[in-house]
């Protein structure tokens, strides 16, 4: 064992997708390289964890942060480390629909494993991230745990190997945190109690057929189509009940600024929204608009790197 292990992840953006990942229809999401978190791990005499969220004895942490010790427990069963203190930095808002659940596991597990001077390789550490994220959200596509680790976009297919994406797209992608907490466990469990009424289905294949026709216009450099697939998404997400009055604000007040497209990204009920931008200082007065208007928590993507 080392005497200091180290991690880092970063927080995810779906691009479109969301919702219908879970039933087994494409989805596409990005990287979010701003916003990361890093972890140390270091020998204790009994498991702990000090972190902006919480301070303490992994044994008595909250419902909401179970995750972390069943995580950590999980990754015993296979790997024989003994009593550890983690320090989390995380620069992820929470319940934002940024991943930062994903990221924080993702990070944990690299730092353990680095603790431990054990090979981890990106399958196993998927493995793990997915692990902490199905007791974090009761039902999880993957597409969190896959792209927090890695600094490319994806198009995912739960259940298939996923294909990476070269976006260089001359555009500015705008994220923006609502301020208002979502709850990704609370809107799956929407989506599925209308889906086992047969109200979800239309929606979710639409949904997942705009997400194959967002991988084409990608691929194709098509800004205006790309817009209009966000535009129709966020529709489709509206009528599956998992959009909220600010975001709908949020989505309605950047397009009229001059966006082309936009949508809420994550799991809704909350959390943030994103905006396509043909053009950076455009998107730097959207940008210092929305933050006027809304929130602080403004950040712009250029898709072109």
């Amino acid at each position: 064992m080392k005497t200091l292990g180290m991690g880092i992840a970063h927080g995810k953006i779906i691009l479109i997708g969301e919702h219908a990942v879970v039933y087994g229809h494409p989805g596409i999401a990005l990287p979010l390289m701003t916003k990361q978190v890093m972890v140390k791990v270091i020998p204790a005499e009994k498991d702990s964890l000090q972190a902006s969220f919480y301070q303490g004895w992994l044994e008595e942490l909250p419902p909401t942060l179970k995750f972390i010790s069943s995580l950590i427990n999980h990754i015993r069963t296979t790997l024989p480390v003994g009593p550890i203190h983690l320090e989390i930095d995380n620069h992820i808002p929470a319940s934002a629909g940024l991943g930062s659940s994903a990221a924080i596991s993702s990070a944990i597990t690299q730092a353990i494993y680095d603790f431990a001077q054990s090979p981890l390789s990106p399958e196993l550490r998927f493995e793990k991230t997915q692990f902490a994220e199905m007791i974090v959200h009761g039902s999880s596509s993957g597409i969190d745990a896959l792209t927090t680790s890695q600094d490319h976009a994806w198009y995912f297919v739960k259940g298939k190997p996923p294909e990476p994406i070269h976006l260089r797209i001359p555009a500015y992608l705008l994220v923006a945190n609502t301020g208002i907490q979502g709850s990704t466990k609370e809107a799956v469990s929407k989506v599925a109690k209308l889906f086992t009424q047969n109200l979800a289905q239309a929606h979710l294949e639409s949904i997942g057929l705009m997400s194959l026709l967002m991988k084409e216009a990608i691929e194709k450099k098509e800004l205006d189509d790309m817009a209009r697939l966000m535009n129709q998404s966020h529709y489709h997400l509206q009528e599956l009940g998992v959009s909220h009055p600010r975001l709908d604000e949020m989505v309605n007040a950047s397009l009229s600024l001059g966006a082309l497209g936009a949508k809420l990204t994550g799991g809704g009920l909350g959390g943030s929204m994103i905006a396509l931008i043909d053009n950076g200082d455009l998107a730097k007065k959207i940008q210092m608009s929305m933050m006027e208007r809304f929130t602080k928590e403004v950040w712009l993507m250029d898709l072109s790197q």
